[in-house]
């Protein structure tokens, strides 16, 4: 069956979008406040040139994860069943990432985000679309 995917599955899709882009843009965020983030080490008593290093890490998960979402959402989209399964582990994973340091305000946001893509992924008009394809 072909066509357009019904309104839930876009929204979910559009949902795992948004969520890869505002991680890629947080990253964008650090790395142009990353003299300031190296004056706060200095002032901590730790290494600044730890925080190039440190950021390069947060880019590299960042980047993993957008190409995630957005990769098997559009597979969601192509009505690939597996894709919601394949979505969910990665939000676990990457809600595990982020509350097993610590969460912060920012990442309530994403975590609000990988909350109501699921929920669209995982309702009844979702399933259905994806069973009939």
């Amino acid at each position: 069956m072909t066509g357009q995917p019904p309104p839930v599955v876009r929204g979910a899709v559009a949902v795992w979008f948004a969520l890869g882009a505002f991680l890629l843009l947080e990253n964008v965020v650090l790395w142009l406040g990353r003299a300031r983030l190296e004056q706060a080490a200095v002032r901590s008593g730790d290494d600044p040139a730890e925080v190039p290093r440190l950021l390069t890490q947060l880019t590299v998960v960042a980047v993993a994860f957008a190409i995630g979402y957005g990769l098997f959402g559009w597979l969601l989209r192509k009505g690939r069943r597996w894709a919601r399964g394949v979505l969910t582990g990665v939000a676990v994973l990457h809600v595990l990432w982020i509350v097993l340091p610590g969460a912060s305000a920012v990442n309530l946001v994403t975590l609000l985000l990988i909350a109501v893509g699921l929920a669209f992924t995982w309702l009844p008009g979702t399933a259905q679309w994806v069973k009939q394809h």
